[in-house]
């Protein structure tokens, strides 16, 4: 149960978590779900553009505000029409390839649904890793961050919050969350009752 509030302290102090621990208790549950299919595990695998791909780049970000993250050095960046939430329909989608840490990251404006099921739409970005990356984790397993308006999915104040989830794209921890440009990690924090 300490640890949850440890790290929250941690990321308050280091200016990295906008939320109060209060605000980040009462709102873990607003964690909206996003849609993990079998196209992301497909993409760890294979992390480069397609044929298809479009303004391909080198960038050292991606995303907007809060739901975005920022590289080192610049990186293979593209866009391509891809359904990556595998719900039959195609996303103008943006990825960020971070070859240095095996990270595809993807950004795109899109559809979510909240706890309660009701439905959205927002910022998205998410991270997928892929063979060899540093953090160690299993390929095609990954991350996923939201940005959320006052109103949207009952939070009363803005904020960004997400999920990890696994290789099979089963949600292994949800909360309020940021994105560490440190480590191209996100920093979930979890409130226990």
């Amino acid at each position: 149960m300490k640890k949850p509030f440890l790290l929250a302290g941690l990321l308050v102090g280091a200016g990295l978590l906008t939320l109060s621990l209060a605000q980040s208790q009462t709102t873990t549950g607003t964690a909206p779900k996003v849609k993990v299919g079998p196209t992301v595990a497909a993409k760890a695998n294979s992390p480069g553009p397609s044929a298809t791909a479009k303004t391909q780049s080198r960038k050292s970000s991606i995303g907007k505000g809060a739901v975005s993250v920022k590289l080192s050095a610049p990186a293979s960046f593209w866009t391509d029409e891809v359904d990556i939430d595998d719900d039959g329909t195609v996303e103008d989608t943006q990825f960020l390839w971070d070859a240095q840490r095996g990270v595809l990251f993807n950004y795109r404006e899109d559809d979510f649904n909240c706890t309660n099921g009701k439905p959205e739409t927002g910022k998205i970005l998410m991270a997928i890793y892929a063979k060899g990356n540093q953090a160690g984790r299993p390929v095609g397993s990954g991350w996923y961050v939201v940005g959320l308006n006052a109103g949207q999915c009952a939070v009363a104040k803005e904020g960004t919050f997400g999920c990890r989830f696994d290789a099979s794209g089963n949600y292994t921890e949800c909360g309020a969350a940021v994105v560490n440009n440190e480590t191209g990690e996100l920093d979930v924090v979890v409130a226990k009752p």
